[in-house]
């Protein structure tokens, strides 16, 4: 077996050092794009979806406490935070009460979720404080303003689409019919544009708002909302909190992400198979051509290999050590490529709607997945028609029959 490696060897030396050198740049660079479109496309996809997950961290934080059943509210929020926020592993928790309300300003009236924040606490927790295209979050004292999501104002990103209350800025007065009926009047302080439609379709009023409107005690809330110091281990932190007393339901915003976008990322992870399935059945065609082509070339050379000693397994092997050559060389062609549009795009962000950004996202086991994947189908796909050729006969072998 070792005899026949060295032969196969030395004779896929031989084979790639009389070989056309430009026929060879090109087939690398043929199996390069094809591996870069096996990884890349993946990358911008996870890069979606973690843009997908980082907006759920708007309404959600990186860990959402919930009421039970069909409760409406957490009946002991306090004592909800004072558990979660025992957990060494949590940075910041608040408490949010969303509540349903028509929003008025002049002769416009929109439909609108309003949540109540306590908004020296949202700093620490969320983005909604960062978001504020016009004006200024509210403070503590801003019991009589209100934010207003940007896609409710005429002229900003997605406002087109939804109802809208028109020339709506920030100084204009509005009117809030909360769900009781309970009807406020409010002075824009902000705008927030998050580019999103649980962020932007939504309006924001101090916490205390809500409790009077709705007639709340200070233990209710609709959302406890959690901060963890490590995004990564939020899987682990929901445990924690679960272990830590915590009754009601608790999700991490990749458990919300999963059931409010479940279609669009598996939709998203359907191109993404069919994308890798065309790749890699591109890349295996391509190299099966290219050593048929070569094989049928040579089959008067394989037929007195033969004939002076050579086994069909040192046949069959140099074809797979050639196979592995131009695939190995495509792939780090294709790596290449790879890491240079991955500083490109993060350099430089995909750019929607003028300020929805996608930064692709690597993974690394990933790549090494698909490094295995791409030899292994080449090389079968090499192997397939030296073998064929390897059982002829030598006659019928040497006189091309």
């Amino acid at each position: 077996m070792i005899d026949d490696i060295r032969v196969g060897a030395l004779t896929a030396f031989a084979s790639i050092r009389r070989g056309n050198k430009k026929t060879l740049l090109f087939i690398v660079f043929v199996l390069s794009l094809i591996f870069m479109n096996l990884v890349f496309l993946p990358s911008m996809m996870g890069g979606m979806t973690g843009m997908f997950i980082g907006f759920m961290q708007y309404p959600y934080g990186d860990i959402v406490v919930e009421p039970s059943g069909d409760n409406t509210y957490i009946n002991n929020a306090d004592n909800v935070l004072q558990k979660v926020r025992a957990v060494p592993e949590v940075s910041a928790a608040t408490k949010r009460a969303d509540v349903g309300a028509s929003i008025q300003y002049k002769h416009k009236t929109v439909g609108s979720s309003i949540i109540g924040v306590l908004p020296i606490e949202e700093y620490d927790i969320s983005r909604y404080p960062y978001i504020i295209k016009e004006g200024e979050f509210l403070g503590d004292l801003s019991r009589d303003e209100i934010i207003i999501g940007a896609m409710l104002v005429e002229g900003y990103f997605g406002s087109e689409i939804y109802d809208n209350l028109g020339g709506v800025r920030v100084g204009s007065l509005v009117d809030v019919t909360y769900s009781n009926g309970v009807s406020r009047t409010y002075k824009v302080k902000g705008i927030m544009e998050g580019t999103f439609e649980l962020v932007d379709l939504n309006a924001m009023v101090h916490y205390k708002e809500i409790e009077d409107v709705m007639g709340l005690d200070e233990s209710k809330a609709t959302s406890v909302v959690i901060r963890v110091k490590n995004t990564d281990d939020s899987a682990r932190v929901k445990e924690k909190i679960i272990a830590a007393g915590v009754k009601e339901p608790v999700f991490t915003s990749n458990d919300k992400a999963d059931a409010i976008l479940r279609q669009a990322t598996e939709s998203i992870g359907a191109i993404d198979v069919i994308s890798r399935f065309v790749s890699l059945i591109v890349g295996a065609a391509l190299i099966l051509i290219i050593i048929y082509i070569n094989v049928l070339n040579r089959r008067k050379e394989i037929g007195i290999l033969k004939a002076v000693g050579v086994t069909p397994r040192s046949i069959v092997l140099s074809y797979a050590f050639l196979s592995m050559f131009y695939v190995s060389l495509g792939i780090l062609a294709g790596l290449v490529l790879f890491f240079v549009l991955i500083w490109y795009f993060q350099t430089y962000p995909f750019t929607m709607y003028e300020s929805i950004q996608i930064i692709p996202k690597v993974d690394y086991l990933f790549l090494v997945q698909n490094i295995f994947t791409m030899l292994t189908m080449s090389v079968i796909a090499g192997v397939l028609p030296a073998w064929r050729v390897s059982k002829e006969s030598i006659l019928n072998a040497i006189w091309g029959r």
